[in-house]
């Protein structure tokens, strides 16, 4: 009787009883429950490194892909208005400081180009400043691009002042992780 008697005092510590004394709940539930929902966390745990492993990876691409389009831009811009920034007195540094820009293939032609209007640009005393005033990426991808600049650069020379208006679409390649301008085109 006496084991009787502690048999239920124990099983009623560990019940939990609705107010029809009923067995709710309690910290009496059955082992198997509580390894289901044990697994059961530990799968959305994994789930959820899953998940943000995933989400970093995919950051990680975007941030990379942003980095590579501002990277172009840059370029881009700075080529245009280094080409529209000279003056007749420093045709050398102008030279100098536009080819460092070009990719070997692109300095050549320019370099032709530029022989032959440097004593143009001498005789009328030219001088002129560009500003980018828009530009924005066409195409993209690991080791070439295509930017749209939209430029205007105000001339002056001995004769007159004129005010001239670019659209360009510039094309970069990447060569040894610089980005390099390798041709130029006007566009409509």
């Amino acid at each position: 009787m006496v084991a009787a008697s502690a048999a239920r005092d124990r099983a009623e510590l560990t019940t939990d009883r609705d107010e029809e004394g009923a067995a709710v709940g309690g910290s009496g539930g059955a082992p198997g429950m509580r390894t289901v929902v044990a697994g059961a966390l530990v799968l959305l745990l994994l789930a959820a490194v899953v998940v943000m492993a995933l989400g970093f990876k995919k950051l990680g691409d975007v941030e990379d892909d942003l980095d590579a389009r501002a990277d172009v831009v840059r370029v881009a811009e700075q080529f245009a208005v280094s080409v529209n920034n000279y003056d007749s007195d420093s045709v050398d540094d102008y030279k100098s400081s536009v080819s460092g820009m070009l990719s070997t293939k692109f300095r050549t032609e320019f370099d032709k180009a530029m022989d032959e209007i440097v004593t143009q640009v001498q005789e009328a005393e030219m001088d002129s400043t560009g500003e980018v005033l828009a530009s924005g990426v066409a195409t993209i991808d690991q080791d070439s691009a295509r930017v749209l600049v939209v430029a205007d650069a105000a001339v002056k020379t001995v004769y007159d002042e004129r005010q001239r208006h670019f659209r360009w679409e510039v094309s970069l390649v990447k060569v040894d992780g610089k980005w390099l301008v390798d041709d130029f085109t006007p566009v409509a």
